[in-house]
């Protein structure tokens, strides 16, 4: 029989789990009434916690944002060091960046990047150009230096003219099948240009 887990003590997992649950909240909060009308204590309200757990987890909105679109980019950080395979790489971008809660983000920010220029800032460095740094080091590993000049144009191709339509309302999340499709053909374009 389970013994119940003593008050007080908040286990790694449940951490995570909560951390998780307010991102959710958060994401749902920017896509439906943007950056501006976003508030910590909305969030906090809606993911059932004190408006003190949110700032402890991640401190002010921004950060909040800041750690959503990191989530988003998180093939990044569980690649692990030895992550050479390029097609993986890029069918993992494919997938979260043409997610429901990645389009939600990226419109926010398109229509807030004017009022709030620091937070498009932190929403480059945490997203595009930290999978820019990933690519270009997978393609180093895998394709040498010369491969590697094209990182933010694989970047690019991934996103492509799908993710524009997804922005757009027009298409909906690409099924496992077709973002292997996306990832292959941006690869392909990328390394046949490198020769």
């Amino acid at each position: 029989m389970e013994q119940p887990r003593r008050r007080g003590r908040t286990s790694d997992a449940e951490r995570a789990e909560r951390r998780n649950e307010i991102l959710d909240v958060a994401v749902d909060s920017f896509r439906d009434v943007g950056f501006a009308r976003t508030t910590i204590e909305g969030i906090a309200t809606v993911a059932g916690v004190a408006k003190r757990t949110v700032y402890s987890y991640f401190g002010d909105k921004s950060a909040v944002f800041a750690a959503a679109v990191a989530r988003q980019h998180a093939y990044v950080d569980n690649a692990g060091e030895g992550q050479s395979d390029l097609l993986a790489a890029a069918v993992d971008i494919v997938i979260a960046l043409h997610s429901d809660n990645s389009i939600a983000l990226h419109r926010m920010m398109i229509g807030e990047a004017v009022q709030f220029p620091e937070l498009a800032a932190a929403f480059y460095k945490s997203g595009p150009a930290k999978s820019i740094a990933f690519l270009e080091k997978i393609l180093i590993d895998q394709h040498g230096q010369k491969a590697a000049l094209c990182a933010d144009q694989l970047y690019t191709l991934l996103l492509g003219e799908e993710h524009r339509r997804r922005l757009l309302g027009l298409t909906s999340e690409p099924t496992a099948e077709r973002a292997a499709q996306l990832a292959a053909r941006a690869v392909g374009c990328v390394l046949r240009s490198d020769r």
